[in-house]
């Protein structure tokens, strides 16, 4: 066998050199850079999953505080009676009590159909003309408050007469019920 120049032999061990080096790149220092950059898009990763649960755990005491001023609310919405009908009857009897405040000589106060959760009447009344306003401001105004479904004023008398004259209003009028509530 012939023996290699020196020359040669410089150039096969700078050779296994390079490949010596190449193998160690490939097999230990990428493989720890790589674990260094997942390991850091593991952390970002984790730091906003962190951040996004201190928002909601921020958001729970506004989210708890909105929740108990709705519940004090809740009255102010619906009223409170175990059943559909006595409901009805309690809307009935505010309805009439509302229109005699105003002065207003009652014709009817009938149910009508409401959706489930809610009762409904159509009041028909007779008033003074100027008390159609402060009418209209009691039914905004008292609680719970009631749904003007529709509302109808008929002013037949004053074009008869052709004055003032007294005017017959109708009333559609819904709310809703709580039945859960008035057990408490």
């Amino acid at each position: 066998m012939n023996r290699l120049a020196l020359r040669e032999r410089r150039l096969i061990a700078l050779g296994i050199l390079v490949l010596l080096i190449a193998l160690a790149w490939f097999a230990l220092v990428r493989p720890v850079l790589a674990g260094f950059d997942a390991r850091e898009e593991e952390r970002q990763r984790l730091l906003l999953t962190y951040a996004r649960g201190e928002r909601v755990i921020g958001a729970m005491r506004a989210t708890r505080a909105a929740i108990r001023s709705q519940h004090l609310a809740a009255a102010d919405y619906a009223i409170e009676a175990p059943s559909a009908a006595l409901a009805t009857d309690l809307l009935r009897e505010r309805v009439v009590a509302l229109a005699r405040a105003q002065k207003a000589t009652v014709a009817s106060v009938q149910e009508t159909q409401a959706p489930p959760g809610s009762v409904a009447v159509r009041a028909d009344f007779t008033l003074p003309t100027e008390r159609v306003g402060p009418l209209l401001a009691a039914v905004q105004n008292d609680r719970p408050w009631l749904i003007v479904e529709q509302f109808g004023v008929t002013a037949d008398r004053a074009l008869e007469t052709a004055r003032s004259a007294p005017v017959d209003v109708r009333l559609d009028l819904s709310v809703r019920f709580d039945a859960a509530r008035s057990q408490r």
